[in-house]
């Protein structure tokens, strides 16, 4: 008579479950006890470190494949979840079986009993490298565009497809005396000069609505109270589908080209003048000579 196979007990389905899923998902798992002495890691911890299970237990071996950057902090901040209870998350680069170093982003909850006391703390650690490098190379393209846009000679800005204008170079801000929050959206009105704010207000409404690129002159009060003249140029920005995407502007100071613009003109009437009443001298001077020709 055949003896009857062994029925799994609802515990062992729960642990192999547990284990199916653990070395399913894309993290590295781990598993420690109250006072963060590891006890279990998944099979991708395995994969990823080159550690067998045997020698991935205890207290501190993790940290030892950390950068040796990110090793306090990383030991700091899971102290502290440890005190405390508190949800830990960090950023660290993790060392793999090649020797190579990866980012990864660590995090564990904490397991408590009915009492309240935790009993495990339930960890993971997800490959972020692309991510962060993408994040790293983003921040640095935007580091050098901030740099290049303090230092060009225009005020310069950017709006929404409806005219909001969201960020001024540092430039703007030296030469109005003012922040963000004053010149965000249409605030840039504040620093118009009375006699010209409505027209300029008017004009640039239309604009925004045009989405075509434009110009206009007007001044803008300094931060001690002058006004200057600007050339004010925006061009709309678009994607591959023709769709606005914002608005690039630039404010370029005109006032001495003015000044010069206004001399030469002054020049230019008053040689008009001089060359006019030469011309009548002239004309005068030879209706004389032949009325002496004429005696």
């Amino acid at each position: 008579m055949s003896t009857p196979a062994a029925v799994p007990t609802s515990s062992q389905n729960t642990a192999e479950e547990f284990q199916f899923l653990a070395d399913f998902i894309p993290q590295l798992v781990w598993i420690t006890d109250p006072t963060g002495f590891h006890t279990y890691f998944n099979q991708r911890w395995v994969d990823y470190t080159g550690y067998t299970l045997a020698d991935s237990v205890g207290p501190d071996m993790w940290n030892n494949l950390l950068h040796p950057d990110d090793r306090a902090r990383a030991r700091q901040i899971w102290g502290h979840s440890l005190a405390t209870g508190d949800a830990y998350e960090i950023e660290y680069r993790f060392k793999g079986r090649d020797g190579q170093y990866r980012w990864f982003l660590g995090q564990a909850l904490p397991r408590r009993n009915e009492a309240g006391a935790i009993t495990t703390w339930f960890g993971t650690c997800t490959d972020i490298h692309d991510q962060k490098l993408a994040a790293d190379r983003l921040a640095e393209r935007e580091s050098e565009f901030t740099t290049l846009a303090d230092n060009v000679a225009q005020l310069s800005w950017m709006a929404r497809p409806d005219g909001h204008i969201y960020w001024y170079n540092k430039r703007w801000y030296d030469y109005t005396g003012t922040d963000l929050a004053a010149m965000e959206g249409w605030g840039w009105d504040k620093v118009h000069h009375p006699d010209h704010r409505a027209s300029v207000v008017e004009f640039v409404r239309a604009a925004w609505q045009k989405g075509e690129p434009w110009e206009l002159t007007f001044p803008l009060r300094r931060h001690d109270g002058e006004y200057r003249w600007f050339l004010t140029r925006a061009v709309p920005v678009r994607d591959e589908q023709g769709q606005l995407l914002r608005w690039l502007g630039t404010n370029t100071d005109v006032t001495e080209m003015r000044h010069l613009q206004e001399q030469l003109q002054n020049a230019y009437n008053d040689l008009e003048v001089k060359v006019t009443f030469r011309n009548l001298e002239l004309e005068h001077e030879v209706q004389r000579l032949r009325k002496q020709l004429a005696s």
